[in-house]
């Protein structure tokens, strides 16, 4: 045993395009360009060390202090799950320093093969200065002196000078559609002094504000705007909106009664109008829901607006941010044609803008979902390119909440590293207290892990704190497989009857009405909505459940997969 692990070298690969090798010429497959960054400098350190303190404000400064320190813990972990059992074979970690075991190490090539760590572009001060340092040593030996070179150029910001002004690059600059929410004015002939319709838009603003998906120009900022009086282009100038939601309000007795317009703030077109009324006592004291109603009405009509405007005009005419919007929803529609329409568009958005850590996570996303929908024709494939992806958002975003959250839905359904997963729910929530989404992915990971009581908790939270979500099928579909797990089988089919009746395509939720059905005692339905899950994955058979289900080595996987096979899923 001891000289099998004496043989074991790496192969490290310092110029020209960075790579790693075992001495069997098998590549170590390290994504990140942060990893690969990391590498580098501890294979260029004396004695192999750097100090984690070092690593942090050389990597990962722009991201605080704390941030930074997290951030490392997880490329080391990282570092560990690609090494495993050997891990300690070739690299050395305490508390205050990160090692590489140079005896293991083998640097391979020279600067005739490229350029020192050739292609990696770490926006960090640090980096970037390390990085120049060990490039103007490699050309110290040339013959005659060379006039002194400038700093490497670096990529200008989107928003940086020079920059066209068009549509869309200053869509590129940001992915979301912006909308502002003008106060609503009091009725014409209608007694107020117009507070009433400042706080309706302020309380709609922040129940707007929830979507990660929409940005939503401050209160503040829209507050002093009169739509009755300010033309639709200085408002659009002012706020740099790209919709915008204006109104009035009047007074029926105990009752309010709102009028709201939605309108293209670059077309001016009014895409709808919409009445809603309330209780003007439950509304002071935050108890009604008209609100809320409005605002899902307005998040669907963004949505809408991003597909019509995807659908109607060539692809390099499309604005980035409708591009964006677009391919998340038809992403969550489910029909074939739809989802490969998805990734043609989040796609180009990743080509328009491949500085937006966000784009690169829903592209991994659109990979798992391809897997779990059953539409996947190479699970290998899907499971590697949403592995680059992840890797690209995290480099550029390692501490956006958004992220963390989608990398742990990565390394739940295609790594199966629970506890990685788990990690980064953590993070996600450390850092952004009200994801919703990260509440939701980990409370449906309680529930893949036997603890039930504690995926329901997650749920619900989830649940309260995304009400609006335009993918609220998503959340009834995990908070009922949480309430499977709880044992709780009539609330998990509510909930999947209600996801359903949002997204009758989501196989995921089919498979826990099944199991709800069966458990249930309501065999002959059980059996109906098995046959509905089979027409929608004509290729599910209990076994490939087990093989890529998160959950298959827990009694709740082995439950669900014995109630498909109840129900005539075939073995």
């Amino acid at each position: 045993m001891t000289e099998q692990v004496a043989d074991k070298i790496l192969k490290v690969r310092l110029y020209g395009a960075f790579s790693m090798a075992r001495e069997s010429s098998e590549e170590v497959p390290i994504r990140s360009v942060k990893l690969r960054a990391m590498l580098a400098m501890l294979a260029t350190a004396p004695e192999g060390r750097r100090t984690r303190a070092w690593l942090q404000d050389n990597l990962w400064s722009r991201s605080g202090h704390e941030h930074g320190r997290a951030s490392l813990r997880r490329a080391l972990a990282d570092l560990r799950n690609l090494f495993q059992d050997e891990f300690t074979t070739f690299f050395d970690v305490n508390n205050t320093e990160v090692g590489v075991r140079l005896e293991r190490v083998e640097l391979v090539g020279t600067p005739a093969d490229g350029e020192f760590l050739e292609g990696i572009d770490i926006a960090e001060e640090g980096f970037e200065d390390w990085l120049r340092t060990r490039r103007q040593a490699d050309a110290a030996p040339a013959a005659a002196p060379a006039p002194a070179s400038p700093a490497p150029a670096q990529v200008p910001h989107p928003s940086g000078p020079g920059l066209s002004a068009s549509p869309l690059h200053r869509a590129a600059d940001n992915l979301q559609p912006s909308l502002a929410i003008l106060p609503l004015a009091a009725a014409r002939g209608a007694d107020g002094s117009g507070m009433l319709g400042d706080m309706l838009a302020e309380e709609l603003s922040r129940a707007m504000s929830r979507s990660p998906l929409i940005d939503v120009i401050s209160h503040l900022s829209c507050r002093t705007l009169d739509a009755r009086s300010v033309a639709l282009s200085h408002i659009r100038e002012a706020l740099d909106a790209d919709y915008v939601v204006c109104g009035n309000y009047r007074i029926d007795g105990e009752r309010m009664i709102l009028n709201a317009d939605f309108i293209d703030a670059k077309t001016g077109r009014i895409c709808w109008t919409r009445e809603a009324s309330g209780d003007l006592r439950a509304f002071l004291k935050g108890e009604d829901q008209v609100i809320a109603t409005l605002a899902g009405e307005i998040g669907r009509a963004v949505t809408d607006s991003a597909i019509e405007l995807a659908r109607a005009a060539p692809l390099g005419d499309v604005e980035t941010h409708a591009l964006m919007m677009s391919g998340i929803a038809l992403m969550h529609r489910f029909s074939v044609a739809s989802f490969a329409k998805a990734q043609t568009y989040l796609e180009e958005v990743a080509e328009r803008a491949p500085k937006h850590a966000a784009v690169h996570a829903w592209i991994a996303k659109w990979h798992v979902l391809s897997v779990v929908q059953g539409w996947s024709p190479n699970f290998g494939a899907d499971k590697a390119a949403a592995a680059d992806a992840m890797s690209r958002a995290l480099d550029l975003r390692p501490d956006d909440s958004f992220v963390l959250a989608i990398d742990g839905l990565v390394q739940n359904h295609l790594m199966h590293r629970l506890d990685t997963a788990m990690n980064r729910y953590d993070d996600a929530i450390s850092f952004a207290p009200n994801n919703a989404l990260a509440w939701l992915l980990k409370g449906a990971l309680h529930a893949f892990t036997d603890d039930g009581p504690a995926g329901v908790k997650c749920t619900e939270r989830a649940r309260t704190l995304s009400p609006l979500d335009p993918h609220k099928y998503y959340f009834d579909s995990l908070s009922a497989a949480a309430a499977l797990a709880a044992g709780d089988y009539a609330r998990g089919l509510e909930l999947a009857n209600m996801s359903l009746r949002l997204n009758r395509r989501h196989a995921s939720t089919l498979r826990a009405r099944t199991v709800a059905l069966q458990r249930l005692g309501r065999v002959e339905e059980a059996r109906v909505t098995a046959e509905e899950l089979l027409r929608l994955e004509p290729g599910l058979t209990v076994r490939n459940y087990l093989e890529q289900h998160p959950a298959a080595h827990y009694v709740v996987g082995r439950d669900w997969a014995s109630a498909l096979r109840e129900a005539g899923i075939p073995n």
